[in-house]
């Protein structure tokens, strides 16, 4: 078991929880419709971030439920006219598809929440999300130019 990434796998997940607990614990039906968008956007991602690192946190349980190490190299079957990518298997296999998912729920957060300014339900806190979330989006469009022959 890797310290440094249970920790950091354990405490975002943590992060999430609270954050959860803080904004839904006074009426829950009124609070998931209103404060559901401010979750998904801003808090999802420690929870996203935080089970993304899990099999580097506890490799050992990864690798006895896999059969084989987190570290192994994964190559597709090869197809015709698809692009071949590979990489590790936490790559591949398991982080991409939880970012790939994490990103549809960032996009129906931001939709939710300018539905629910529309629909005036707690206009300030879903205006802060929409607020929040093109700042995400700029920020990541931003980084993706600047280290763009390197992150590739």
């Amino acid at each position: 078991m890797d310290t440094r990434e249970s920790l950091f796998s354990f405490i975002n997940i943590i992060i999430a929880v609270i954050a959860a607990y803080f904004l839904f614990r006074k009426k829950p039906r009124d609070a998931v419709v209103s404060r559901g968008p401010l979750f998904m956007v801003c808090f999802l991602l420690f929870f996203s971030v935080g089970v993304g690192n899990l099999p580097l946190a506890l490799p050992g349980v990864f690798e006895r439920a896999l059969g084989h190490s987190v570290w192994v190299n994964y190559m597709p079957p090869v197809k015709m006219n698809v692009t071949q990518k590979g990489g590790t298997w936490w790559l591949v296999r398991w982080r991409e598809p939880i970012q790939t998912g994490y990103f549809y729920v960032f996009l129906a957060g931001m939709v939710w929440a300018a539905l629910n300014i529309v629909q005036s339900r707690a206009r300030k806190l879903n205006l802060l999300c929409v607020c929040v979330g093109i700042l995400w989006m700029l920020a990541s469009l931003v980084f993706s130019f600047a280290c763009f022959p390197f992150c590739f």
